[in-house]
């Protein structure tokens, strides 16, 4: 059995050596992003996904990656991004939100791991694998996982950015790094065999209630950091002088500053180019036409003149 098994691994590593052509890309995205969590909205309650966010805070999403294309079906892609978010309850319209009164901005460095699957039925010719053509149109989705660090912030209070992990304004100094889980949706465009277009959806599910400092409830300063500016962060109804908004005694030690319940997510949208990296193998190739795909590639076996 355990030779078979070594046999069967030999023969997809040999397939997938000789046939292959066209199999690694590297390249840069640019786009944007925002998130899901206690901040944002309109006049009502938490809700899931996308409904709850406030294009005013989309920010941005940079980054680079490198994928190597298994076989037909699938690749393997590993991500560096650095990725910006915020939000401000100041601008909601629920009541409830604007008394609290609370800010911040995150700036996160995330590394990832993904596996791309490719349905045969929604792709056009294959550069990607064999190289046959000089064009080509791809559509994938993908899972994976990653690490997360992240540092949010604010800097509207006073002169200087304020990072507010170490604050501990709910009494709890959690941890700058967390697990997440991307997931989404794709599509790229090759032209000339080595150059690629590509539009992505990404979600990004964490392991994390702290991407925007706030998750449960007021708590007694003496629970906070010695910081001057931890109770004074904690709790900024204070700031305001609106007599439509709840009583300064709801945001007392004891009352709900956020929902405990739901984990922060975050989405990206983004463009991106890579370089599609040509692995050469024995033989020559000529060029032909096609006018569907554009030029297509034969491939032929040099003999030896004896």
């Amino acid at each position: 059995m355990t030779r078979l098994i070594a046999l069967i691994v030999l023969i997809f590593t040999l397939s997938n050596g000789f046939s292959q052509r066209y199999f690694f890309d590297m390249g840069f995205k640019v786009g944007a992003s925002n998130y899901l969590g206690e901040m944002g909205g309109k006049e009502l309650e938490r809700r899931d996904f996308v409904l709850d966010m406030k294009l005013k805070h989309t920010r941005w999403d940079l980054g680079m990656f490198w994928r190597y294309r298994a076989n037909y079906w699938l690749a393997i892609r590993g991500d560096l991004t650095y990725t910006r978010i915020e939000g401000k309850d100041i601008e909601s319209t629920n009541p409830g939100r604007r008394g609290r009164n609370l800010s911040f901005k995150n700036d996160m460095f995330s590394l990832e791991a993904r596996a791309e699957f490719y349905p045969p039925f929604l792709s056009l010719s294959d550069v990607g694998t064999y190289g046959r053509y000089r064009t080509d149109f791809q559509t994938y989705l993908f899972v994976g996982a990653g690490a997360l660090l992240h540092f949010p912030y604010v800097d509207d209070f006073g002169s200087e950015k304020v990072y507010l992990r170490k604050l501990m304004t709910e009494g709890k100094k959690y941890s700058p790094v967390t697990l997440t889980v991307p997931m989404g949706v794709g599509f790229f465009f090759t032209f000339r065999r080595q150059h690629r277009l590509g539009f992505e959806i990404q979600w990004n599910w964490t392991l994390t209630d702290y991407l925007d400092d706030v998750s449960d409830i007021y708590v007694n300063p003496a629970q906070m950091a010695s910081d001057p500016n931890a109770a004074a962060l904690a709790n900024r109804r204070g700031e305001l002088n609106e007599s439509f908004l709840p009583h300064p005694n709801n945001y007392e030690p004891g009352s709900k500053r956020g929902d405990k319940t739901h984990l922060d997510n975050y989405l990206s949208v983004k463009l991106y180019y890579s370089f599609v990296f040509r692995q050469r193998r024995g033989g020559f190739q000529r060029r032909n036409y096609s006018w569907m795909y554009g030029r297509r590639g034969k491939f032929r076996k040099v003999k030896a003149k004896l």
